[in-house]
């Protein structure tokens, strides 16, 4: 015999007595007022946080693509004025290091890729050397995580300057850049490609590492609008996923806390000091400092 699919009719006395539909009541209102003060407690813990975390940070972010630096920004993070300052060093910065002659090996985007004496940690005292100042925390973050990260604050607003048509499918990964102009948000697959791009297929553009890094700097002051927002100690601990760094979990998510009352006038973005572009005695460009000139800026941040 086929078995009915609807539930069985209950019986007055399965239904709940008067005074345990009380019962029952009280114990939702004391587990919503728990909840209520549990979130009450977190916001003024946040709060709390965000105006009396004071602490000072310097971080190294690396860009790495293969054996080498694509990218060096040094960043200073202040959370009790919550001010920003970043340093670009153009990878092509002369910086030699003893012992290494080779054909590029005296350009600083080299280090990372020196055995024994190199890796993340080679590069962030080639950098306190190269500065002058100590450096808390290094963040190394290749193609796929800055996608990762883009995506994970929403896109970016860019403001495309021209048109950016170039392919070259030998590299690594392959490159298919095409870019109207115009203000435009794009994700994090596309982000990778607009800031790799230096030349267009025609040949009518081509940019330098130091065009290159003033656009990634504009991208890195409209990115920090999506940042600064209530949700960015989660982006920050969910960031640490997508990199490779030394900065602990606890004191990420402290300083994401410490930031929420960041304003992006407050961001201070600048790069390395030029003396002069010239020839190196391998024979390839380089970017050659201005040292009186880096020792006075880092004088003045950090008086």
């Amino acid at each position: 015999m086929r078995q009915s699919r609807l539930p069985e009719r209950q019986t007055e006395d399965a239904l709940p007595s008067d005074s345990e539909q009380s019962v029952q009541g009280k114990s939702n209102k004391k587990w919503l007022k728990g909840l209520i003060t549990l979130l009450v407690f977190l916001g003024i813990g946040a709060l709390v946080i965000s105006h009396f975390y004071d602490h000072q940070v310097n971080f190294l972010v690396m860009g790495i693509e293969g054996t080498r630096t694509d990218t060096l920004i040094f960043v200073s993070v202040d959370t009790k004025d919550n001010t920003v300052k970043a340093l670009s060093i153009p990878r092509d910065t002369y910086y030699p290091t003893e012992g290494k002659n080779g054909a590029g090996q005296k350009k600083i985007n080299a280090v990372y890729g020196f055995k024994e004496i190199g890796g993340p940690e080679g590069v962030v005292n080639t950098v306190e050397n190269l500065l002058g100042v100590s450096i808390d925390h290094y963040v190394a973050v290749d193609y796929d995580a800055v996608a990762a990260i883009v995506d994970l604050v929403g896109g970016v607003e860019v403001d495309v300057p021209y048109r950016m048509k170039y392919d070259d499918p030998y590299a690594t990964p392959p490159l298919h850049i095409d870019f109207e102009p115009g203000v435009q948000v794009i994700t994090g697959e596309h982000a990778i490609e607009y800031l790799r791009f230096r030349k267009s297929n025609d040949g009518t553009i081509r940019e330098g590492d130091v065009q290159r890094i003033g656009r990634q700097q504009a991208f890195i002051l409209s990115a920090s609008k999506s940042l600064v927002t209530p949700k960015l100690p989660y982006i920050v601990y969910r960031a640490l996923s997508y990199v490779d760094t030394d900065v602990s979990a606890s004191e990420a998510v402290l300083i994401g806390l410490g930031m929420l009352n960041f304003d992006q006038e407050n961001m201070v973005m600048t790069t390395l000091p030029m003396d002069s572009i010239g020839t190196g005695s391998d024979g390839l460009s380089y970017f050659f400092y201005d040292e009186a000139g880096t020792e006075a800026l880092m004088s003045e941040w950090f008086k």
